[in-house]
C-alpha cells in the first residue's frame, strides 16, 4: 500500500519537466510551478516512507508540515497571474496541489491512524487497501491532467520539455 502510494508520487513528479526556453517567459512560467511541485515533493516521500515504521505522532507532525506546505504552494500559485490569458496550466496545478493537499487533510487522519495500527484487523487492512486505492485513483487523474495541461502548454508556447531528475 505504501509502495503504491509512494511509487505513484514519485513517478509523477519526475515526469514532470522543466522548459528550455524558446520562449523564456512561457518556459519561466512553467519552471516556476515546477519549482512549486519539487519544494513538496521530498517531504511527501519521506512521509510515505515513515508508514513503515513511523509512529502516530511522528507521521501527524510530518501531515500538519505537508498540509502547511501544500497551503503555501497554493497560495502561491493563486497570486500568479495567468500566462497571457492562458490559464490552463494554472488551474491544472491548482487542481493537483488542491487534491494533495485536501488528502492530507482528511484521508490521512484515518490513513495514519490504520497504518500505525501493527495489529490491525483484516477488516482494517481491507478499508486501508480501499483508502489507498481510492485516493491512487484520484492521483492517477489529477496527474494525468496535470501532464496534458503541461504538454499543451509547452506546444503553444513552443518549448522543448526536458526532464529532470527530482532533488532530494
Amino acid at each position: 500500500m505504501v509502495k503504491k502510494l509512494s511509487w505513484l508520487f514519485l513517478s509523477m513528479v519526475l515526469i514532470f519537466s522543466t522548459a528550455n526556453a524558446q520562449n523564456k517567459k512561457a518556459a519561466k512560467y512553467n519552471n516556476a510551478i515546477i519549482k512549486l511541485q519539487h519544494g513538496v515533493t521530498p517531504d511527501v516521500v519521506e512521509f510515505f516512507e515513515a508508514f513503515e515504521k513511523g509512529t502516530t505522532e511522528d507521521l501527524k507532525k510530518q501531515q500538519v508540515k505537508l498540509v502547511k506546505d501544500f497551503d503555501a504552494a497554493i497560495a502561491k500559485l493563486n497570486a500568479m497571474p495567468d500566462f497571457e490569458g492562458d490559464g490552463a496550466l494554472k488551474k491544472a496545478a491548482l487542481d493537483w496541489f488542491k487534491l494533495y493537499e485536501g488528502s492530507f487533510k482528511n484521508e490521512y487522519d484515518h490513513i495514519i491512524t490504520l497504518v500505525t495500527n501493527r495489529d490491525r484487523s483484516k477488516e482494517d487492512h481491507t478499508k486501508l487497501d480501499q483508502m489507498t486505492d481510492e485516493l491512487v485513483t484520484r492521483e492517477e487523474a489529477v496527474d494525468a491532467q496535470f501532464e496534458t495541461a503541461q504538454n499543451a502548454f509547452s506546444k503553444k508556447h513552443h518549448l522543448e520539455m526536458i526532464e529532470h531528475p527530482l532533488k532530494r
